[in-house]
């Protein structure tokens, strides 16, 4: 979940920081060293530990030179047919599904069924794969060979978020484990950097909320079919959908928002899914295939979009709890500003947040904090005020990136 969450945002910072001539698309490659590699290594004295290190940095250095980085996966093992497989089948992802989910012993049993053949899965994020001579004389020199998975049709390889979820969850399902004296450790890492920052500590690439979420609902959607795992379902509409393409989803939802306004649709897809992520737009997907299939846009608290757009004035939205944050015109934070200034007196006595919502925006204009009979008076006034303090004074726009023609996967 972790990582595919990673990937995703190394895509995205990547797309929105070169050209539109150097499209970030998303890859799977497979480096495998020869047997001699690693004879060479122990004939040199290194343990296999020390190998394993030392293939890693080559490994990194060629990414490199793809301006590939991503997450590197280490398998010791692999099938001991001549193509690599266990039961001469195209796809073994069935063998392992049923080998994760069984009492099966390693030793006299799975074991049996491999061979030691050391290879690396790369999910990465590249504009161009150097391949043709450069991979050939990598081979011709080390042994070593790169092989780019992708589709016989198209030559795509992995053509969006929610495929490179699914490879990383099925790289991730036999990786090798380091067995130490204190710890184990996964044979996983974020290798490579981007203008001079490197992924896996510059806080450019740290996966947003949003991200971890889609990649949650994304990762538990496959868990069956990869992992032959039963996963917790989440309430439709609550949560970022696990679609394949989160961000023309976003776009979608855009769309439903705004039908009559061009320029609205002109937004970041990150500022969209934050929101949906957060609550303050809800979704409904009859697919998690593609950007979600049939969908279903509703505002904070439930109701269905109109024809004018998502929430077109506040005084319309429905009483929330106080605690909640809602969006007004997908622009601002709005704040509870209670009884006394509600556009309507028809709520029960044990009401929990008797009022109306009105933009923090507006809030601050009026500067209701600063009268004394109304934060005296206001029921919510503490909740206004915790709003008020979690919001910068410059409130960011929607509108907060000029956003790339494409989602930026191939």
């Amino acid at each position: 979940i972790n990582k595919s969450a990673k990937v995703r945002r190394v895509r995205k910072e990547k797309h929105h920081h070169t050209g539109d001539r150097e499209h970030q698309k998303i890859h799977h490659l497979i480096a495998s060293p020869s047997l001699d590699w690693y004879y060479d290594l122990a004939s040199m004295g290194y343990s296999l530990e020390e190998a394993n290190e030392i293939t890693k940095e080559i490994l990194k250095d060629a990414l490199d030179e793809m301006r590939a980085p991503g997450v590197v996966i280490r398998h010791d093992y692999r099938g001991k047919h001549p193509d690599g497989s266990i039961r001469s089948e195209s796809d073994d992802q069935g063998f392992w599904k049923t080998v994760l989910n069984s009492d099966r012993d390693w030793f006299g049993d799975v074991r049996n069924a491999l061979a030691w053949r050391p290879h690396y899965h790369c999910i990465v994020v590249s504009d161009w794969i150097k391949g043709g001579d450069f991979t050939t004389y990598i081979e011709n020199q080390t042994g070593w060979i790169f092989h780019r998975i992708a589709r016989e049709d198209t030559g795509v390889s992995l053509q969006s978020d929610g495929k490179m979820a699914a490879a990383l969850t099925y790289s991730a399902s036999h990786l090798s484990i380091d067995v130490g004296e204190n710890r184990n450790t996964s044979a996983i890492s974020e290798v490579g950097s981007f203008e001079g920052d490197g992924i896996a500590n510059s806080k450019r690439f740290t996966a947003r909320p949003s991200d971890l979420t889609w990649a949650d609902n994304k990762v538990s959607s496959l868990s069956q079919e990869i992992l032959g795992m039963e996963s917790a379902t989440t309430e439709c509409g609550v949560e970022l959908p696990g679609v394949d393409e989160p961000d023309e989803l976003a776009r979608r939802i855009l769309k439903e928002l705004y039908p009559d306004d061009d320029d609205r649709h002109n937004v970041d897809t990150d500022a969209v899914l934050h929101h949906v992520d957060q609550g303050h737009i809800q979704v409904d997907v009859s697919t998690t295939s593609g950007s979600g299939g049939s969908i279903t846009v509703k505002d904070a608290f439930g109701q269905p979009v109109g024809p004018s757009g998502f929430a077109s004035s506040a005084s319309d939205m429905p009483d929330a709890p106080s605690s909640a944050i809602a969006v007004d015109g997908g622009d601002q934070a709005t704040t509870p500003i209670g009884d006394q200034e509600a556009s309507s007196d028809d709520h029960d006595d044990d009401c929990s947040c008797c009022g109306s919502l009105i933009p923090l925006g507006e809030f601050r204009d009026r500067r209701l904090l600063e009268r004394e009979d109304w934060v005296a008076d206001a029921p919510h006034a503490d909740e206004a005020r915790q709003v008020d303090a979690e919001w910068d004074d410059d409130l960011l726009r929607w509108r907060s990136r000029p956003p790339g023609d494409s989602i930026g996967v191939g």
